[in-house]
């Protein structure tokens, strides 16, 4: 887990400290965000996890692929849309996977979970009660469902403090599969008069900053529903400036203003896709990394910037076994003979459809590239490095172009 992380619980005075700093309170600071989709736990990658001769299980070949992108980020924040129930380990309709998972993604450089999706209650209380003993186990700060309410009440919102930025974790989801919560279990779920409830007591701990990880949207479909916008647009009203969605399974638009002397930043991302499954029907065999950038000036919190990286999900057949790796698009896409002709075809049309999507549709948010065999992050180097197709674009509706979502 990177260093210099301050998770505090609400309430009572504890906190996991990884070396934290000490920052003047008149210097600039700077956080670099990485939000990525849904973590899923289908069979077939449950049993391309398994040792057959150990019996055990490792998801590290899964994510390292990743592992040097997520190196740029001061925290990497993820959607983990299994429970971790216990045998029998099982995928869909109702996720139970390994608790190793989840030692490969803090393997590759993720920091945080939330736990609020529609396969939370997948495996009733005891699926509950065990995710969060392993994820407590393993030291991993995680918003979204709690033993109870006393447990909420204590943990929630997920302070998050790095380089003296403080920011508080939301995260709801739009229900859990018809599957009632048991008591006296707790998950977050979608409610206009507890989100407000959840960020007035996020301003009461003195944060910098709120970030909404929202769980909504239909699934499969490319673009945000009425929902969406409105639930946006409720969060942005009301002080929550960061935005941030999952569950479509397919990558949506990214929209963001940045603060000026005459503007409030704001950031809404309606739909990371999958960054982890064995869904392999076409948008749905990838997903994207959003980054954000906040700077701390003399006290004053700003969204300084942001972009994206796409990722797509690559399955060769190893000694004789489906494998699962994590591929940044951007340092495989000019790999020569990397890919099989078959699994050739679906990454460049996976590239193909998300870049002809987000090219026309995101708004401030460009994409990440590689120069010379090393990321180039817009924020982090001169303009003149960036490659070419590092450009903010203009949101467009039917061929006209219009102001973004968040900025009417």
């Amino acid at each position: 887990m990177k260093q210099a992380i301050l998770f505090h619980l609400l309430f009572f005075c504890v906190s996991i400290s990884l070396n934290a700093q000490v920052v003047k309170p008149d210097s600039k600071q700077s956080l670099t965000l990485f939000f990525i989709g849904d973590v899923m736990g289908h069979g077939p990658q449950i049993e391309s996890a398994l040792d057959e001769q150990t019996g055990e299980y490792s998801y590290s070949d899964v994510f390292a692929p990743v592992s040097e992108l997520f190196g740029l980020a001061d925290i990497t924040i993820a959607n983990l849309e299994v429970t971790l129930a216990g045998p029998p380990y099982k995928g869909y309709p109702q996720f139970s996977s390994p608790d190793a998972l989840v030692d490969g993604l803090l393997e590759s450089g993720v920091d945080v979970l939330v736990t609020a999706n529609n396969h939370t209650v997948d495996r009733y209380k005891a699926g509950i009660l065990r995710t969060i003993e392993v994820l407590n186990a393993k030291g991993v700060p995680f918003a979204g469902a709690y033993k109870d309410q006393q447990h909420r009440d204590t943990t929630y919102p997920l302070v998050i403090e790095k380089n003296g930025i403080r920011l508080a974790l939301l995260n709801y989801t739009y229900g859990t599969n018809g599957i009632p919560v048991p008591k006296p279990t707790v998950v977050n779920l979608i409610d206009t008069a507890l989100i407000r409830a959840d960020y007035n007591r996020a301003i009461e701990l003195g944060v910098d900053d709120i970030i909404a990880f929202m769980h909504w949207g239909n699934e499969y479909e490319r673009n945000p529903n009425l929902a969406q916008l409105k639930l946006t647009r409720f969060m942005h009203d009301l002080g929550i400036r960061i935005v941030i969605g999952s569950h479509p399974h397919v990558i949506q638009r990214m929209e963001a203003s940045f603060d000026t002397d005459s503007t409030e930043g704001r950031v809404a991302v309606f739909s990371l896709g999958n960054f982890v499954s064995n869904q392999r029907p076409r948008y749905r065999n990838g997903g994207a990394v959003a980054a954000i950038q906040i700077e701390k000036v003399n006290g004053k919190t700003r969204i300084a910037n942001a972009a994206h990286a796409l990722v797509w999900v690559h399955t060769p057949v190893v000694s004789g076994k489906r494998k699962y790796r994590v591929l940044p698009v951007a340092e495989f896409e000019n790999r020569v003979n990397y890919f099989s002709q078959n699994d050739q075809v679906l990454f460049n049309q996976f590239v193909a459809d998300s870049r002809q999507l987000l090219d026309v549709q995101n708004y401030n948010f460009p994409e990440i590239g590689m120069r010379n065999n090393r990321w180039v992050v817009p924020w982090i180097v001169h303009d003149e490095l960036i490659p070419a197709r590092i450009v903010p674009l203009k949101f467009k509706h039917r061929g006209v172009e219009v102001p973004p979502f968040i900025l009417r």
